[in-house]
C-alpha cells in the first residue's frame, strides 16, 4: 500500500514522504519515473504510459503539487485536499493494476513547475500531460509546458489525453538529424522498441546543408534493424524538419516520437523543432535534453 505524506512545511519547503527506492534491477529503459498528476485527462494518460515504460520491475513516484500560499490558518492550496486524495488514488490504481510499484507525494511548494523540475532530477524520466493548445498559442501565453521545455535536465515524456494504455506492438518514431548525440537518441528508441515489442521507424528531414548525414542516418537505421525484429526502413524526406516529423507521426500512427532538444530560448525558441513537435504531434513525445 502506498502512503501519501502530509507536508508540515509551507511555502517553498519540500514535502516529506515515504518514497521507496526504485528497484535496483529493471530491463526497462526508464525504471524510476516521476509522474506529475493534477487530475486532467492528459496527466492520467501520462500515468498509463509511464507504467508501460517502467514495467513490473520499475517504480513510479506520483506527485501532486498543491502550490500553497499564505501561512498558518491563512494558508490556501490551489488543489483541495479532497481533490488531491482522489487524483492520487486514481493514479495509484492504474499502477497497481499494471503491477508497477508506486509512491505518492504531496508537495505544497510553488511555483509548481519549479517543484516538478527539482524533483525530476532524482528520476530517470518525468511524465506529464501534453499541452492542449497549439505551439504558437502556448509560446505566446506560456505555462508549465513552456517552462519545462526551457529548463528541463531529465528526459520528459509529454502524453496526449488520447492514449489508452498499451504500447505493445505500436509504432515508435525516432527523429535524428545525424549530428553528434543522435546515435544515443536512436539507441534509446531501440531499447524502447525492445521493451515494448514495438516497431521503430527512423525519420530524417533531408536538407541541402549536408551530404554526409543521409549516410549516417542509413547507418543508424541499420543499427535499429540489427537490434530489433520489428524495425521499419528509414524515412528520409525533404522539407522543413518539423513538417517531416509531424507528417511521419501521422502517417505511421506513431504512439511516441523520440526527439532531442537544444533548449532554445528567447526569440530563437520560435524556430525550435522540438517545441513544435511537442505541441503539435498527434501522439506522445519523449524529449531528451542536450548533453551538458
Amino acid at each position: 500500500m502506498t502512503k501519501t505524506p502530509t507536508a508540515q512545511s509551507r511555502g517553498r519547503e519540500r514535502a516529506t514522504s515515504d518514497e521507496s527506492p526504485a528497484p535496483a534491477v529493471s530491463t526497462a529503459a526508464f525504471a524510476n519515473i516521476l509522474c506529475a498528476v493534477d487530475g486532467t485527462h492528459a496527466s492520467t494518460a501520462a500515468v498509463k504510459m509511464a507504467v508501460c515504460l517502467a514495467g513490473p520491475g520499475g517504480h513510479l513516484t506520483l506527485l501532486a503539487v498543491t502550490a500553497e500560499s499564505g501561512f498558518g490558518p491563512y494558508a490556501t492550496a490551489n488543489i483541495s485536499p479532497g481533490r488531491v486524495k482522489h487524483v492520487l488514488s486514481r493514479a495509484t490504481r492504474i499502477a497497481d493494476d499494471a503491477g508497477v510499484s508506486s509512491t505518492t507525494v504531496v508537495d505544497p511548494g510553488s511555483p509548481p513547475v519549479k517543484v516538478i523540475l527539482e524533483r525530476a532530477c532524482d528520476h530517470d524520466l518525468l511524465a506529464i500531460g501534453a499541452p492542449a493548445s497549439s505551439w504558437l498559442g502556448r509560446m505566446l501565453i506560456g505555462g508549465v509546458a513552456a517552462t519545462v521545455l526551457s529548463e528541463f535536465t531529465t528526459p520528459v515524456l509529454f502524453v496526449r489525453r488520447s492514449f489508452t494504455g498499451s504500447l505493445h506492438g505500436r509504432q515508435i518514431l525516432v527523429a535524428s538529424d545525424g549530428q553528434e548525440g543522435s546515435d544515443q537518441i536512436v539507441e534509446l528508441a531501440g531499447r524502447l522498441g525492445l521493451s515494448q515489442d514495438a516497431d521503430v521507424t527512423l525519420v530524417h528531414a533531408l536538407g541541402l546543408e549536408s551530404r554526409v548525414r543521409p549516410r549516417h542516418i542509413e547507418a543508424q537505421a541499420r543499427s535499429l534493424q540489427a537490434m530489433l525484429s520489428r524495425s521499419g526502413a528509414a524515412c528520409i524526406e525533404p522539407g522543413k524538419v518539423w513538417d517531416v516529423i509531424l507528417d511521419a507521426a501521422k502517417s505511421t500512427k506513431a504512439a511516441i516520437v523520440v526527439i532531442g532538444s537544444r533548449q532554445l530560448g528567447g526569440l530563437r525558441a520560435f524556430g525550435s523543432v522540438s517545441r513544435r513537435v511537442v505541441h503539435d504531434a498527434p501522439c506522445a513525445v519523449l524529449l531528451l535534453p542536450p548533453k551538458r
